[in-house]
């Protein structure tokens, strides 16, 4: 009698293992969907989750019926499996992809906050700079009217006599 309460209890943590693995892998889909993975990452990816997944059981059923490995054990884990696909999937899915959501959620608020702090500390070097360099823009902007009206001035002061000398240049060149 004590055995088989044994195998009971055996079989109903097999069916719960079954059922965590399920999850387990409902999570995966649902990171594996987020972060978008093409098909050497979802290779990867799956190589990975059953390699842990396998581990987790192994050590799970080490724990649940000390590693014996029965006909009900196989049972139980597909069972759990099934269970969890037919009944709890749907929801679990969902409510993963809540989760995600929230996180990027509180990602991008993050991320604006950050960026809101940061032009808030930075602004009265940002004034300063721009106080600062007021006073160098309009000094080029006046060195650049300047530079075209002096130009003009001593185009027409002394244009014709330099244009006069590079053609008397050039033809002392070519002889």
């Amino acid at each position: 009698m004590e055995s088989l309460f044994y195998q009971a209890r055996a079989f109903l943590i097999t069916i719960g293992i079954g059922a965590a693995a399920g999850f387990c892998f409902d999570y995966y889909r649902v990171v594996r969907r987020a972060c978008r993975l093409k098909k050497v990452g979802t290779y990867v990816g799956d190589a990975v989750f059953w390699l842990a997944a396998t581990v987790i059981v192994f050590m799970l059923l080490l724990w649940g019926n000390w590693g014996e490995m029965r006909l009900y054990v196989l049972i139980g884990l597909g069972l759990g499996a099934l269970l969890y696909f037919n009944l709890f999937s749907r929801p679990a899915s969902r409510l993963i992809r809540f989760k995600f959501y929230i996180l990027h959620r509180i990602w991008i608020l993050l991320r604006k906050t950050i960026l809101l702090l940061w032009k808030i500390v930075t602004l009265p070097f940002r004034l300063v700079i721009q106080v600062l360099s007021y006073p160098f823009y309009l000094i080029k902007m006046l060195l650049k009217k300047a530079k075209g009206k002096l130009a003009v001035f001593f185009h027409g002061l002394a244009g014709g006599r330099i244009e006069r000398g590079k053609r008397w240049i050039k033809s002392k060149l070519k002889r």
